[in-house]
């Protein structure tokens, strides 16, 4: 945050494994709680390639791309309503 970074992108493996994130963003079973890949209780987290993210095949290359655009659009909203920075 001192450095005025708003956002992290993180690419990672093929199972999941969290030890590194360090947030309250996990439900009873150490899964990521989400809502369509917007993470909920760590403001501008978000995640993608998870099992059934929005769709059945949002772990392959093909339903990446679909989610991907849903999750940009909604980006770019969220995005415009910051205010600017100095």
């Amino acid at each position: 945050r001192s450095e005025g970074i708003n956002t992290v992108l993180w690419a990672t493996g093929f199972r999941p494994h969290y030890p590194w994130l360090q947030a309250p963003v996990f439900d009873e079973r150490g899964h990521i709680h989400h809502d369509g890949g917007v993470v909920q209780g760590a403001r501008g987290l978000y995640v993608m390639g998870l099992p059934f993210l929005r769709r059945r095949k949002s772990t392959f290359i093909d339903g990446a791309g679909a989610d991907a655009h849903d999750l940009s659009t909604h980006l770019a909203t969220h995005l415009e309503q910051l205010p600017l920075v100095a």
